[in-house]
C-alpha cells in the first residue's frame, strides 16, 4: 500500500548507477566548500584567532600578496593599504 523507500546501500547504487553522478556532484561540492571554509579561516588576514597576542594580524600581510590567486607578477610590491 505505502511506497518503498530506499536505502542508501551498495545494492541499491548497483540498481540505480544514475545515482552515482548525484552523489559525486554533492560530495564534491560538500567537500570543496569545507576545504574552502578552512582556507579563509586558516590563511585570511581578516581572522584573528589570538586577539591578545596579536591584536592586528593584517599588519603582517602588508609587504605580502595574499591573493588566491595570481595570474601575473608584476604587481606592485607595497601594499594599498594605508599607514595609520
Amino acid at each position: 500500500m505505502g511506497a518503498k523507500f530506499i536505502d542508501l546501500s551498495w545494492t541499491t547504487l548497483k540498481k540505480n548507477p544514475m545515482l552515482l553522478p548525484l552523489f559525486f556532484c554533492v560530495g564534491f561540492g560538500a567537500v570543496g566548500s569545507a576545504v574552502c571554509l578552512l582556507r579563509a579561516a586558516v590563511r585570511s588576514p581578516d581572522v584573528a584567532w589570538y586577539p591578545k597576542t596579536n591584536p592586528e594580524p593584517w599588519n603582517e600581510y602588508r609587504d605580502k600578496n595574499y591573493k588566491f590567486l595570481t595570474i601575473q607578477d608584476n604587481l606592485p610590491k607595497k601594499s594599498p593599504a594605508p599607514e595609520y
